[in-house]
């Protein structure tokens, strides 16, 4: 199966330098497909190359980078860490409760004000202030949790 490589990991799988791949490339000795290397393209010049061992240690060391960075980047936390953590967003939690009944406040202010305008408008003017309305409250129950 012919797969396409970046040029880093073809570097890697047949252990040269990048340079040395970039410099073939422009001699034209090995053709790209949208910026990768074909596989078939790298074994006319590698034919030593090991392709399936050469993906899977490629896929392991990925993992095993992921796994040491996932593991230094989270530190061991202690309890008192944890509940400083859990006080904090408590909180945060208050706060944000506190700005969604403010903006809940405005929003029935908002359609308060569009009807009370909408009384002292005319016909046609009262018409398209009622769509707007309509829209509204609609755009407001779409957002209410259910």
């Amino acid at each position: 199966m012919d797969r396409d490589l970046s040029l880093s990991q073809a570097a890697r799988m047949v252990g040269v330098p990048r340079k040395v791949l970039q410099q073939q490339i422009q001699a034209g000795e090995l053709a790209t497909f949208e910026g990768h290397l074909r596989m078939s393209e790298l074994l006319k010049l590698y034919p030593d190359t090991a392709p399936d061992d050469s993906g899977i240690l490629e896929k392991v060391k990925r993992i095993q980078a992921a796994a040491l960075d996932k593991a230094t980047a989270e530190p061991h936390r202690d309890p008192d860490h944890l509940n400083a953590q859990i006080q904090r967003l408590r909180i945060e939690n208050g706060m944000l409760r506190d700005q969604i009944h403010s903006y809940e406040d405005l929003s029935d202010e908002m359609a308060d004000r569009l009807v009370a305008l909408q009384e002292s408008c005319d016909k046609q003017q009262s018409m398209m202030l009622g769509t707007l309305i309509g829209w509204y409250m609609h755009q407001v129950k779409l957002r209410e949790p259910h």
